[in-house]
C-alpha cells in the first residue's frame, strides 16, 4: 500500500472511532438520564439521584430512598477507552504518513 492509501485508510480509521466513542458517550449519558428521570417513576418514588462511580467496576449508581440499583456501564467505558487509543494511533500514523508523502513531493 502507498503512503496516501495507507493515511486515508488511517483517516477513515479514525472517523469510525470517533464515532465508536461517541456512542459509548451516548450510551452512558442515557443509562444516566435514565436513572434521574424514568428510575423514579419505576422505584415508586417521588425523586431518583443518579451517580456516576469510574472506579475498578463502572457503574450509574440509582438511589431512591432505601432503593439502590447499580447499572454496569463497563462494556461503554472499555469501548470509548477503546476507541480513543485507536483514534490517538491512527491520527499519529496520519501526521507521520503525510509527512513521508511531502518529503516524497520535495524530492
Amino acid at each position: 500500500m502507498n503512503d496516501r492509501g495507507l493515511a486515508v485508510s488511517c483517516a477513515l480509521v479514525f472517523s469510525i472511532l470517533l464515532g465508536v466513542a461517541a456512542l459509548g458517550f451516548a450510551q452512558i449519558a442515557s443509562t444516566y438520564q435514565w436513572c434521574g428521570r424514568d428510575a423514579a417513576g419505576q422505584l415508586t418514588s417521588v425523586e431518583a439521584v443518579a451517580e456516576l462511580r469510574l472506579d475498578a467496576t463502572p457503574a450509574v449508581v440509582c438511589r431512591s430512598g432505601e432503593v439502590t440499583v447499580e447499572l454496569p456501564i463497563a462494556p461503554a467505558v472499555a469501548g470509548v477507552v477503546l476507541a480513543v487509543v485507536g483514534m490517538a494511533l491512527s491520527l499519529v500514523t496520519v501526521v507521520i504518513t503525510a509527512k513521508r508523502v511531502r518529503a516524497a513531493k520535495r524530492r
